[in-house]
């Protein structure tokens, strides 16, 4: 070989290390490889595949005639001279195709393409094949001995721009990733320097540090209320310190201040010389869901505790007139408050047990039930306290009504929550009044009292959990489960509860119950 093809040859390895090396993007470095390679040995084609991650490869670069058609082409591993170089990661010479069966004809009969031979060589990194250079139908004079010395050599060149050019897609997918995470993260994100000036912010951190300086904050380390310990901790530790934790409140204009909780943590790698990283997350509402938790603990302590006395202090009567032989004691109406009182736990207590079960198994216990008997008994119930209160219990409840479908168990305590309401709320000498009518789809149920009414602004809660609606002078109406369980018994039964109250004149409760009961929330007891 000549002096001067060694420096000819040189100088394009050389020009394509360089053009190769200049670029980090996949398309143009597979591209240029494809370029370099057709300028230099001027065959009828070249080709360029990258192998995938399922070792299936994909024609990324291409020229000649049928180049439109060979881009973006997917083989499946091993098809092909190609598949065949990527799969050995071996060179391979096919000087006659019509006799190689490895060569894929479907490009050339789609194409009029006349493939005749092909110089196949892997692109490798050590032994994992990134790419197949294919070089179709080489001129008639070209040197061979050229060819297999200069191609291994520009394709070491472009496995190592290869390699580069994935590592670095890689991170750029990885930091757009991240990038995403972080300002779309719905906690506050925000990263500060050593003096607490602002470095970055996500979206819901932009928001905090608003609210932050509407207060009049001086700086942002002081207005998070960043403890002072926590800020030497930190300097102290450059690996990165321990995770220093606190609650601070926000005043946003609103009726409640907003509660954060806040931590901090040295990130001694950032750049240029550490930083501090504080995450914030908004706790306002789980502080006051266990505020609600604890008072509706003291509720209903409070209201098992009544009965629960009532029962000790029958039984107490009870034990006294026996251990004195007292025969004047009003001892079947003692026994009566005890029995009632019980009663009262019971429901309670299958109340709070049934908001917890409905809402996950609304399937019921279905029978056929009188609507009389279900009416009757649950007036029963509560008439002596009506009575003792001066009340008077009506009821209109048309004959021969068909008989209902539901789980008269469910359906008696809404009846009895409904009439205790409007016992409770109505004051002496009020009239309740329950009525029951059939439309044609429907049983209707309605339970009317004289009471105070409810406001406008309560309507639309009354039936939420743990809602306490205001009694007179301010008083609670209880532990607020009573209306929530009835919701979730009447709608067990695909029915629907609503109100209606004027202030002042009283309130009518009403439900109703589906004449034919869906298949899908029937569990149907023995008859």
């Amino acid at each position: 070989m000549s002096e001067n093809n060694v420096v000819q040859r040189l100088s394009f390895l050389y020009e394509a290390a360089r053009t190769l090396s200049s670029s980090l993007d996949i398309e143009q470095v597979l591209q240029v490889l494809m370029t370099l390679t057709q300028q230099h040995f001027q065959p009828d084609a070249v080709s360029v595949a990258l192998v995938e991650a399922d070792n299936s490869l994909v024609f990324r670069a291409a020229s000649g005639l049928s180049a439109r058609q060979v881009l973006g082409l997917r083989m499946a591993p091993g098809m092909g001279v190609v598949g065949w170089v990527a799969e050995h990661g071996e060179t391979t010479w096919v000087s006659d195709t019509h006799f190689d069966v490895r060569h894929y004809k479907e490009v050339d009969e789609a194409t009029g393409f006349d493939t005749r031979s092909i110089y196949a060589v892997p692109v490798k990194i050590g032994e994992q094949t990134l790419a197949v250079l294919e070089i179709i139908n080489p001129k008639p004079d070209t040197d061979i001995d050229e060819l297999q010395e200069v191609i291994p050599a520009l394709t070491s060149i472009a496995a190592t721009a290869i390699q580069n050019a994935r590592l670095f897609e890689e991170v750029h997918r990885a930091e757009e990733r991240y990038q995403r995470l972080f300002e779309l993260n719905l906690d506050p994100i925000i990263i500060l320097d050593k003096q607490g000036k602002l470095l970055h912010v996500n979206q819901a951190g932009q928001h905090l540090r608003d609210l932050l300086e509407d207060t009049g904050g001086n700086s942002l380390l002081d207005a998070l209320g960043v403890p002072q310990e926590a800020l030497v901790e930190g300097n102290m530790h450059p690996n990165g310190g321990s995770i220093t934790t606190w609650e601070f409140e926000i005043a946003t204009g609103e009726e409640n201040a907003r509660i954060y909780e806040v931590s901090l943590a040295y990130l001694a790698h950032y750049p240029p010389d550490g930083a501090y990283q504080v995450l914030a997350h908004d706790v306002t509402d789980r502080v006051a869901l266990e505020k609600m938790r604890e008072m509706l603990s003291h509720m209903i302590v409070h209201d098992l505790r009544n009965p629960l006395n009532n029962i000790t202090y029958s039984l107490e009567l009870l034990r006294t007139s026996w251990l004195e032989q007292d025969t004047a004691l009003p001892i079947d109406q003692i026994v009566k408050i005890g029995i009632r009182n019980a009663r009262r736990m019971d429901q309670l207590i299958s109340d709070i047990l049934d908001a917890a079960r409905l809402p996950q198994d609304s399937s019921i216990a279905v029978a056929c039930n009188d609507v009389a008997d279900l009416v009757q008994e649950a007036i029963e119930t509560v008439l002596s306290l009506a009575l003792r209160r001066g009340q008077n219990l009506t009821s209109d409840i048309p004959d021969a009504l068909p008989q209902l479908e539901g789980d008269y168990d469910l359906l008696q305590r809404v009846l009895i929550n409904l009439l205790g309401n409007a016992v409770k709320f109505t004051l002496q000498g009020g009239d309740i009044h329950t009525c029951v009518w059939l439309t044609e789809t429907e049983f209707v149920f309605s339970v009317r009292d004289t009471g105070p009414g409810i406001s406008p602004e309560e309507q639309p809660h009354i039936f939420d959990p743990f809602y306490q609606g205001k009694e007179g002078k301010g008083k609670r109406r209880g532990a607020g489960l009573g209306l929530a369980f009835c919701k979730l018994a009447v709608e067990a039964h695909q029915g629907r509860i609503w109100l209606e109250s004027v202030l002042g004149e009283g309130t009518t409760f009403y439900f109703s119950i589906p004449r034919i009961l869906p298949e899908t929330v029937k569990r149907r007891v023995e008859e």
